[in-house]
């Protein structure tokens, strides 16, 4: 292990000039812009901005972007503040390949300084741009600055400024020698101490150990003040003893999900890996030979297959998402249970589905959550037969599988009531539900194909909260029996604040329409009717009624949904 010193100037070029890469393990570049500038903010105090470590080694040659990249420094730790230094100098590191979205980043991450701060110069004001430090000559580009190759620039920078700021601040006046010189005299100290910021000196630590210890090492650090997650460090162990795995293989299928709405972390693929492989969620116990290139590229593949294979089954119940879910973790189980069907010749998807929707329900996997998927996904590995699985996994569970009468006048936006939200979805797209307005089927677009990209439900309030709120108790308001689901544009710009006799008259808005939203027979009628029984059914003073009797309603279709799918 070597330690040695590097300018934040000569940390930049070497990004750039592939002297330092960033090993495919690693994560994108996340910082904030609030990051980046109180970056540099504490390289302008002299603040510790933390050293870097840097892996030398001959044997690894997997970038993050590139085939066969031939960097002899890897960065373990301080990907992000190397790439937060390339932004504030305006040097694209080698491994950022996006031409575009690098010089959209170059502008939303453009540090702006102010050189005459109110304050005097007991510090500088730094901020994020807007358009009114843009017109203001006090505010300057950080990076206009510190990019200057030469030290001897920047005199006339502040000259230049001084003039600026005195014509901003004095339209109607002319700049005399004497002002120019005072102006000159408070800013160009300042302008100075801002460009040595690329001096600075950074420590640099750099290792020479085994790809296998580089994996360990990276998981003993701390990023961003989080220590990195289990799932996050077994990916890197599998990265580096099956290079480029990671860039041709993982990241691949990660984004083709995500286009499809399903966006995972590394968490629900490595567990899922394990749990199909050998039957624990728990890493621990899960030998590092699993993660060879002999085991591998086999498990991935199963996991691939049968992740891809239960996307496409739970799209036909109108899941397009996993943010549908009150918990990603019981993907896990549910996957490892799908793997296992092709062994069991007693497999029902719908029976699985049913203990899956129970298992949100009872909120087995959120939370610390590993012992109960632990035993989960054994009971499935160890398991003859599909019905000894069902039976293993329904017994763990604390719930009734009825859902009791008035539970669907619990609030809507409750974390705890995720469950029955979700089940007021099912219910609709299962029926068939349609859109009041533009009668495009619920959970789909236009063209009938399924919703791909991150596709969630716009909840919509059938008698909406800004009339109701003089009236009636937010519970009441945000009850999940006054929830429906509609498109964005028609809750939004079509029904929102208006009563809902006005919106069913205006937008005709049939029973047909809205039979298979678990509107009940009594309100069906009074629209079917119209006139004086219409008015009266639907209007403020019914809504208690009204949720009362669409819970109901609610409550039965809901129940009749698990009945059918638990029958198979």
């Amino acid at each position: 292990m070597a330690i040695e010193q590097l300018t934040i100037e000569e940390i930049v070029k070497r990004a750039v000039n592939k002297s330092l890469d960033i090993p495919e393990f690693q994560r994108e570049f996340v910082w904030g812009t609030d990051q980046v500038k109180s970056l540099v903010d504490s390289l302008y105090k002299d603040y510790p901005v933390g050293s870097f470590l840097l892996w030398d080694s001959s044997e690894y040659q997997e970038s993050k972007t590139a085939q066969g990249s031939q960097a002899s420094l890897w960065i373990v730790d301080g990907q992000q503040r190397t790439t937060a230094l390339s932004l504030i100098l305006g040097h694209k590191p080698y491994w950022w390949d996006d031409n575009e979205k690098w010089n959209r980043s170059l502008e939303a991450y453009d540090v702006m300084v102010n050189l005459l701060p109110d304050g005097g110069d007991a510090g500088l004001d730094f901020a994020l741009p807007n358009p009114i430090r843009r017109h203001d000559p006090r505010w300057v580009s950080v990076r206009e600055v510190v990019k200057l190759e030469k030290v001897e620039s920047l005199s006339s920078v502040a000259r230049e400024q001084a003039e600026k700021i005195f014509k901003f601040q004095n339209p109607e006046s002319t700049l005399s020698p004497e002002e120019k010189d005072r102006l000159f005299d408070l800013i160009h100290p300042r302008i100075s101490r801002l460009w040595k910021i690329r001096e600075r000196d950074i420590p640099v630590i750099k290792i020479s150990h085994e790809v296998e210890d580089v994996a360990e090492i990276f998981a003993r650090l701390n990023q961003a003040g989080t220590r990195v997650k289990e799932a996050d460090v077994t990916l890197a162990l599998a990265a580096v003893r099956n290079p480029g795995w990671v860039r041709n293989e993982y990241l691949p299928f990660c984004k083709a999900l995500e286009e499809h709405g399903w966006d995972l972390d590394a968490g629900i693929f490595i567990r899922t890996m394990t749990g199909i492989g050998h039957g624990r969620a728990r890493l621990v116990e899960v030998p590092k030979e699993f993660w060879s290139p002999t085991t591998l590229p086999i498990v991935w593949r199963k996991a691939k297959e049968v992740i891809e294979e239960v996307r496409k089954r739970c799209a036909e119940f109108g899941i397009f998402s996993p943010a549908l879910l009150p918990s990603t973790n019981s993907l896990i189980p549910f996957f490892a249970l799908n793997y296992k069907a092709r062994y069991w010749s007693d497999y029902n998807f719908k029976k699985a589905l049913s203990w899956f929707l129970l298992a949100n329900r009872d909120g087995r996997y959120s939370g610390s959550a590993i012992t109960s998927l632990n035993e989960d996904v054994r009971a499935i590995k160890e398991a003859e037969t599909f019905d000894e699985a069902m039976e293993n996994l329904l017994n763990r569970l604390q719930v009734d599988s009825t859902i009791a009468d008035g539970e669907f006048l619990n609030r809507y936006e409750r974390a705890g009531n995720r469950f029955l939200r979700l089940m007021v979805y099912l219910v609709m797209f299962n029926r068939q539900a349609r859109d009041w307005v533009d009668n495009t089927r619920i959970g789909y677009d236009k063209t009938g194909a399924p919703v791909a990209t991150g596709f969630e439900p716009q909840w919509h309030h059938i008698y909406p909260r800004s009339i109701l709120r003089d009236r009636y108790q937010d519970d009441e308001i945000n009850a999940l029996a006054n929830i429906t689901v509609l498109n964005e544009r028609t809750n939004v710009k079509k029904l929102s604040a208006k009563e809902p006799i006005r919106y069913l008259q205006e937008f005709n808005i049939t029973p047909e329409l809205l039979t298979p939203h678990a509107v009940s027979e009594k309100y069906l009628e009074a629209r079917r009717q119209g006139g004086a029984e219409f008015e009266a059914q639907w209007s403020l003073d019914s809504f208690q009624d009204f949720i009362q009797e669409r819970n109901q309603t609610l409550a039965r279709e809901a129940n009749e949904f698990l009945q059918r799918i638990a029958a198979g």
